[in-house]
């Protein structure tokens, strides 16, 4: 009987990307249904060499020693060294409907792709590091800064400005941090104003962050790297700081911050993604690449694509667990049409639309969190909050820490 060789390639890692790796590896290399029928070899794709816990990032700047808990190598991971994963080291370039081609000019061929190259973000909430070793020299560099100023200065109310600006006081509450936001309350995206409104006040009563509302940043001195009007590198290499800086404001105002990050939005993949369009909707729409509910990208060209996590248009807002959920959709929809012994289709799975969800940890003793419509109390929401801001969870959801139980694609399993 000839073996019937499939070639998975899964771009980018972290919380979709090692998900799907986790399912397939569960129904495809560690299941016994794939026994003498194929041949499965799955290879991951990562600018990085492990995991990065990137909900800690704000909290890992200002205590370098729990940033350095953040990274989980992948030579840590032990059913990631099966022999059909192959690990590789190294940024995507194009991806066309067959082929990841990397920037080094290597090229991988695919039967079956995830894509889950998420967002990019300029440093230092941006991580350029592709090693832990260099992660952990990173943070250093930024406490460094952080920890010689007196006056800090965080531009972008959203929920990452929010979180650092809350980090950076309540652990040198006798700097001056200021947070500017250039509309009248902070925190863009579907939540109520009531919700905005409690961020404040904890900012500003709880936590004594100073804040500067509905005016926004024309001018500063010295610019950040990431204000230049074009630069060539990814945003990850591009810093978002500047120390000694004055900033000039809309309304008139100036201020000056020994220590000045810019946590202003995300920067979108749409350049990487070489997929012709089948109709005259673009594939990567505004909010991502556009697809169905199975996560295959939506257009009859691509069943074979997958996206999932930040890079796909599914949610408005961004969440790593419904990231990881859309990531086992993938997978086991992958899995079950390999698995499959007939020559009809198999069914597929489904991911749910999930409501808007946000949980700002603002310090380790104040957060917020809206589900839907409902503003959660204090004390419903602390059952979603701990120390580590999730870390210990995320290992254990994706399976660092054991070696993922086998099971049929055809059988539901814990998502994470």
């Amino acid at each position: 009987m000839t073996t019937k060789i499939v070639n998975i390639v899964v771009a980018g890692g972290n919380y979709a990307g090692l998900n799907a790796m986790r399912h397939l590896y569960a129904t495809l290399l560690a299941s016994p249904d794939q026994a003498n029928k194929t041949v499965v070899n799955i290879t991951l794709v990562d600018r990085r060499d492990g995991f990065v816990h990137y909900i800690g990032m704000t909290r890992g700047i200002t205590e370098p020693s729990f940033g350095s808990s953040l990274w989980v190598p992948y030579s840590t991971v032990d059913w990631l060294q099966h022999s059909q994963i192959t690990i590789k080291q190294g940024t995507v370039a194009d991806i066309q409907p067959t082929l990841v081609q990397l920037t080094n000019g290597e090229q991988l061929q695919f039967d079956y792709l995830v894509v889950a190259l998420g967002i990019s973000r300029f440093a230092p909430i941006g991580i350029r590091s592709s090693t832990k070793s260099e992660f952990v020299a990173e943070l250093a560099e930024s406490y460094a800064q952080l920890e010689s100023a007196k006056s800090v200065v965080v531009v972008g109310g959203g929920a990452v400005g929010i979180e650092l600006a809350a980090d950076i006081k309540c652990d040198f509450p006798h700097k001056s941090v200021t947070l500017v936001h250039s509309r009248a309350l902070p925190l863009p995206g579907p939540f109520k104003d009531e919700l905005r409104h409690n961020v404040v006040d904890i900012l500003q009563n709880s936590i004594g962050v100073e804040l500067v509302l509905g005016q926004r940043v024309i001018a500063q001195e010295p610019a950040s790297a990431d204000m230049a009007d074009t630069f060539t590198d990814m945003p990850e290499h591009v810093s978002s700081t500047a120390t000694d800086a004055t900033l000039t404001l809309s309304g008139g105002q100036t201020l000056h911050g020994d220590w000045v990050v810019r946590c202003l939005g995300t920067r979108d993949k749409k350049s990487i993604i070489n997929l012709p369009s089948s109709t005259q909707e673009p594939i990567f729409g505004a909010n991502g690449i556009r697809v169905k509910d199975t996560m295959q990208i939506d257009d009859v060209a691509y069943p074979h694509i997958y996206a999932c996590g930040d890079i796909c248009s599914r949610d408005t807002v961004k969440l790593a667990g419904v990231a990881m959920y859309g990531a086992y959709i993938a997978a086991i929809n992958i899995a079950r049409t390999i698995s499959s012994v007939s020559n009809d289709s198999p069914t597929l799975e489904e991911s749910p639309l999930y409501p808007s969800k946000i949980l700002l940890l603002m310090s380790k003793d104040h957060f917020i969190m809206q589900l839907g419509d409902e503003i959660w109390e204090k004390e419903k929401t602390r059952q979603y909050v701990s120390e580590d801001m999730g870390l210990q969870l995320s290992i254990d959801g994706l399976s660092l820490n054991k070696v993922p139980a086998a099971y049929s694609p055809f059988d539901l399993a814990p998502a994470f």
